[in-house]
């Protein structure tokens, strides 16, 4: 039987840069490698709010990115 076996984690934070002429967010991606993959959501959230204290522009997404091994 196959499994999936976690072999990377990143965290990639939506940022909102400003909105355009229609009023529509504007949003662009940063992204952090060395997450642990079995990081709680609760731990990413912690994280991506200490991060986003410090940024410029407003969080608008959180994302957990996993990248796992199938092995069979």
């Amino acid at each position: 039987m196959a499994v999936y076996n976690p072999v990377a984690s990143r965290l990639t934070l939506r940022l909102q840069m400003g909105t355009d002429s229609l009023g529509r967010p504007i949003v662009r991606s940063r992204s952090w490698s060395g997450i642990d993959p079995a990081a709680t959501a609760d731990d990413v959230v912690a994280v991506a709010n200490a991060i986003g204290s410090v940024l410029t522009y407003p969080v608008h997404e959180i994302q957990k990115v996993d990248t796992d091994e199938v092995a069979a």
